[in-house]
Parts: C-alpha cells; sequence; structure tokens
C-alpha cells in the first residue's frame, strides 16, 4: 500500500488553497496517496494541529499573514509554525509570504528555520512544484528574494537602522534639506550616509533609483 502523504495548507485565500491542492495532487504519483487538509486562519489551523497531533503532517504550507487566534495568543502564520515545530517536529515547513522586510524574513529564517520559504512574487506554478518536491525529498527551497536576503546576511551587508530611517523618510517624500530635523545628524553627515548605503547597495543614481532598490531587498 502507498504512504498516505499528509499536507496541511494554511491561506485565508481560498484560490491560493486550491492552487497548492493541484500542485500536491501533481505530486501524487510520486509521494503515494494524498490527504490534503485546508486552514483559512489561525484558528482552524490550531484546531486541525490539534486533532491531528497523532498523526502528523509530513508537510505544513504556511501564509505568514493570516487572520489570528488572540485567545491562544496566535497572530501569525509564524506562530503557526512555530506550534508545527513544538507539536510535530518531523513535519516540514513551508513559508509562503509577500513581505520583504527584511526583519520579517531575518525572524522566519531564526525562530522559525523553515525547510521551504518562498515570497509568492518570485514563483510561478511550475517553481511552486519544484519547491514542494524538494522539501518533500528532504532538501531546503528558498526563492530568490530569500536567497538574496541570506546572502546580504552572510555576507555582513545590511544596513542600519538610521540608514533604514533614512530611506523611508525620503520614501515619504521629505526633502534631503530638512532629513536632520529627523535624524541625529547635520546635513552632511546625513549625505555621507547616502553615499555609504548606496555603496551597500550597489546603487549608481539619485534618491529614487536608492528608494526602488531599498524595496527591492525589503528595506522599505
Amino acid at each position: 500500500m502507498k504512504k498516505v502523504l499528509h499536507v496541511l495548507a494554511i491561506d485565508d485565500h481560498v484560490v491560493v488553497l486550491e492552487g497548492y491542492h493541484a500542485i500536491f495532487k501533481a505530486l501524487n504519483e510520486e509521494h503515494g496517496n494524498l490527504n490534503f487538509i485546508k486552514a483559512s486562519d489561525c484558528k482552524s489551523a490550531y484546531e486541525l494541529i490539534e486533532s491531528y497531533k497523532n498523526d502528523p503532517f509530513d508537510i505544513a504550507v504556511v501564509d505568514y499573514s493570516i487572520p489570528d487566534y488572540a485567545e491562544r495568543e496566535l497572530y501569525s502564520g509564524g506562530d503557526m509554525a512555530m506550534l508545527l515545530r513544538e507539536v510535530m517536529p518531523e513535519c516540514k515547513i513551508v513559508m509562503m509570504t509577500m513581505h520583504k522586510e527584511v526583519d520579517i524574513m531575518g525572524r522566519i529564517l531564526e525562530t522559525i528555520s523553515p525547510e521551504g520559504f518562498i515570497n509568492k512574487s518570485d514563483c510561478t506554478t511550475d517553481e511552486l512544484l519544484e519547491g514542494f518536491k524538494i522539501v518533500l525529498d528532504g532538501g531546503n527551497y528558498y526563492s530568490k528574494t530569500v536567497s538574496n536576503f541570506q546572502k546580504r546576511l552572510s555576507s555582513g551587508i545590511l544596513l542600519d537602522d538610521l540608514d533604514i530611517r533614512i530611506i523611508k523618510l525620503l520614501a515619504r517624500g521629505i526633502k534631503n534639506k530638512n532629513l536632520d530635523k529627523y535624524i541625529p545628524l547635520t546635513v552632511s553627515g546625513i549625505e555621507k550616509r547616502k553615499y555609504r548605503i548606496k555603496r551597500l547597495l550597489d546603487i549608481e543614481g539619485g534618491d529614487e533609483e536608492l528608494i526602488s532598490e531599498a524595496r527591492n531587498q525589503g528595506y522599505v
């Protein structure tokens, strides 16, 4: 008898869950019979995890931004992934998100260390299928945005809080001449900071290029 593949998918968009279901159906021949379980928020996911704790999931696909379950202090997909790590330590976790903010990506990698971590804007359906297959086969799969963040992290090329504040102020439309009203530096000190930021991010151009690249890299 083929082994049943137990899958938990957590997302608050029905069409996304249907897409995941179709992908795992495509993997069905290789990985056995499929038991695909869906949850749309922290509450329903919690109840499913509790009911299946003696028959743990093989893999869970978890969206970071889902409605919370405050009564259990579960506020995000990150909290659900931590619960899965506790209740079903053998369950492989694939985190899904649209977020590119470095603090969110860093927190997920540090606290959850998922087998898969995918930014939804990075992947086509075929790439998702390949990523899920890699994780099921025992490997790790990180999409482009996550991999680039890891490279910056390992090379030490990360902006500090003051750098990010400067970029966010520029993105809000604050003029360079007024930045010293918000930042504890002189105008010349702020310009030196901006020059350093552009070198770190390998940017040639003005403030618009700086803001655009900072957005691409998840800083704002």
